[in-house]
């Protein structure tokens, strides 16, 4: 039963403590610069309709959560159903920090596979990448240097398991040109998911307060950043691992060699301790990512995929841990190990899910392009109106004063 488990919340212990000391140098920089905001706890949106839990939804489940879990708001989704499992403020948009690097990532893997950029492609770094993101301390980077090339290969590693903002910026500013037109184009790809009650205003997840005023959005201020609910986060991790499975590839990885072999090469290491190759405390059969976040509004985060929850692929989003004593691996492992008491959970059709409808624009774009076609074969079909009687005098005519 769940309240065999004791859950003991509000320290950490020297497992923990010595795990987090050996993660990457960027990524505790970052967590260790700044203090949690406690206060942040007010959405940016008007409140949105909550999802409902069907009548048979177990109430022992929602107490254990309530009494065990310290995160401002959670979703665990069946990937295949795409029922929600679990949930708590799941429509309400939060700051979701580095998890907008997936959302980066899914534009990345599009460019390549639609030829526009090749994993082998060279990047040169600008000076303005260094100078503006990797000399800021208080953002999780991979140290570019300006001049130095990197291959996109080596820049997706840096996004996705070192969590740089300079390397998100490096490769969306050679796909768009700026900060301002890639945010746009990610903005674009939320508008074509149907995903509206969210907001980009970096590639990275940056606050605009971290960064200089060129590059924040046209019409944002120093105190936005990017939002989205947990529901929709989700969705977004399901995009890009069904569309672009290799991904799992990146984030399964303990460590990434960036320009091996160059005097400026560079070791990643991976610091989500669910994988299972971590053999930490909160280790799981079936981790293979995804991604991480941190800024004082967005607290902790942490967007999950694993293909072994009681034989279940699912995906789990933990956004806004604010203890000091509490990690967002620990808030997802209460969410699982719940989840665990109940394998047959996914089959209740009475559950909500995230999917989401098409957008009415893009239905009427298909419509207007389908009107074009049709219109275009119209034309091919109409009868060559030249070729009659008197077009051809009049041609033979001209012809004779040539």
């Amino acid at each position: 039963m769940l309240n065999n488990k004791i859950i003991k919340k509000g320290f950490i212990s020297s497992t923990i403590l010595l795990t987090l000391m050996t993660q990457s140098a960027p990524i505790l920089a970052q967590s260790l610069s700044k203090t949690p905001n406690l206060s942040s706890g007010t959405e940016l949106l008007a409140p949105t309709p909550q999802m409902e839990r069907p009548d048979d939804y177990p109430q022992d489940l929602v107490d254990w959560y309530e009494e065990n879990l310290d995160t401002r708001s959670y979703v665990v989704i069946d990937a295949e159903t795409n029922r929600v499992l679990a949930q708590k403020e799941a429509t309400t948009p939060y700051p979701i920090a580095s998890m907008s690097k997936l959302l980066s990532a899914y534009i990345i893997y599009e460019a390549i596979e639609e030829g526009r950029i090749e994993m082998d492609t060279k990047i040169t770094i600008p000076q303005e990448i260094e100078d503006q993101l990797t000399h800021n301390p208080n953002l999780s980077n991979v140290g570019l240097l300006a001049g130095e090339e990197y291959t996109v290969e080596d820049l997706l590693n840096g996004i996705l398991i070192q969590s740089g903002n300079d390397a998100t910026s490096a490769v969306m500013w050679e796909l768009f040109g700026s900060e301002q037109d890639a945010t746009k184009a990610m903005n674009d790809k939320l508008a074509e998911w149907n995903i509206t009650n969210a907001k980009m205003f970096t590639v990275s997840g940056a606050p605009n307060a971290e960064l200089p005023e060129e590059l924040w959005y046209p019409g944002s201020t120093e105190t936005d950043q990017n939002y989205m609910p947990a529901a929709d986060i989700a969705l977004v991790g399901q995009h890009l691992v069904e569309d672009y499975p290799e991904v799992l590839d990146i984030t399964s990885a303990m460590n990434y060699t960036m320009a091996e072999g160059e005097d400026y090469e560079v070791t990643l290491s991976n610091s989500n301790l669910l994988l299972p190759e971590t053999g930490s405390e909160y280790a799981r059969p079936g981790v293979d990512g995804l991604k991480s976040g941190f800024t004082e509004g967005a607290g902790r985060c942490f967007i999950t995929h694993s293909t072994d929850e009681n034989g279940r692929e699912v995906y789990v989003v933990v956004m806004g841990v604010f203890d000091e004593g509490t990690t967002s691996y620990w808030e997802t492992e209460i969410l699982l190990d719940g989840l665990q008491e109940y394998p047959d959970m996914y089959q209740n059709e009475a559950l909500p899910t995230n999917l989401r409808e098409m957008p009415e624009l893009e239905e009427a774009t298909s419509a207007g392009e389908a009107a074009e076609a049709e219109g275009d074969q119209a034309l091919q079909d109409l009868p060559n109106e030249r070729n009659n009687t008197l077009t051809n005098f009049m041609r033979d005519l001209f012809k004779g004063f040539n």
